[in-house]
């Protein structure tokens, strides 16, 4: 079986770790301290992980309260900081039931290209102790908190949207923007804690007014060029539900959403990050 984690050297001081499930978390070291931005499923031991990259003093923010973002919080015994209109958001998707779900749907995964049913589990995967983890220690941040760690800033940022309390990072040294879920080609904007469509396009407009250069997103892989947010803008205006292909959603059951997008959705185009989608319910188009 393939490692769990996969972790690759963006820099001297930066790291993305890649989990089986195609979450990606990241590290910067620096002179005095180390950041992890998200913590992921958290089915491996990604504690130990990060101890073979630094043995730093470890600080720990959640883009945002999403199970696939923050299970892995309750193998630290570090504070957590996640902005405070995600917080109860966070324990809600680390609680025994949804970890259930999750180790359920991670044991049964099927491959969409191949249509082939795997286990991404890790071999040592202790299901009993994982159900108990809960959401770790989490103290509040809010915008405008900069985390110093000696030779890299990182700025936190208010970015809501996909939830109310999504927040993103600025590494004003590598003018980089972490954005975890806040913006990407394939947004959901669909569940009870996610913002109306009005409130995204205001997250977008922020962050293109930022100067950065680079923008890293929690689900795919490389850097992107910050001009992509101007595809995400344009899908967000024009969105249009009536025609949008009715979504079917195996991790957030229960909400009725159509993906809508200004291209013909094919299998080659849906990884591409140029090619945006928002995946949306009807309440929460209000412009």
């Amino acid at each position: 079986m393939r490692e769990y984690y996969h972790v690759k050297k963006l820099k001297d001081n930066i790291y993305r770790i890649t989990s089986l499930e195609g979450v990606y978390c990241d590290l910067f070291v620096g002179g005095k301290n180390a950041l992890l931005w998200d913590t992921g499923y958290g089915f491996g031991d990604l504690k130990s992980v990060i101890r073979k990259i630094t043995d730093k003093p470890l600080i720990i923010v959640n883009s945002h309260g999403h199970l696939d973002h923050a299970c892995g919080n309750g193998r630290f015994e570090e504070d957590i900081y996640i902005h405070p209109l995600d917080m109860e958001l966070c324990k809600a998707h680390t609680a025994e039931a949804v970890r259930r779900h999750a180790v359920k749907n991670s044991r049964e995964s099927v491959d969409v290209l191949t249509g082939k049913s795997h286990n991404l589990l890790p071999k040592d995967f202790d299901e009993a102790a994982y159900y108990q983890m809960g959401s770790g220690h989490l103290c509040p941040v809010i915008e405008g908190h900069v985390f110093d760690l000696g030779g890299i800033t990182l700025r936190v940022i208010e970015t809501p949207g996909h939830t109310q309390g999504s927040i993103s990072l600025v590494c004003q040294e590598e003018k980089w923007l972490y954005a975890g879920d806040a913006m990407n080609a394939f947004l959901w904007l669909f569940a009870e804690e996610a913002c109306p469509l009005s409130v995204y396009i205001n997250t977008l407009e922020k962050a293109q007014a930022l100067g950065m250069e680079k923008l890293i997103v929690a689900h795919y892989p490389d850097i992107l060029d910050i001009d992509v947010l101007d595809a995400y803008m344009d899908c967000a205006r024009h969105v249009d539900y009536e025609n949008g292909i009715p979504f079917d959603n195996p991790i957030l059951p229960g909400y009725e959403a159509r993906i809508c997008s200004n291209f013909k959705m094919t299998q080659e185009s849906f990884g591409d990050p140029y090619k945006a989608s928002i995946v949306i319910s009807k309440e929460k188009i209000d412009c």
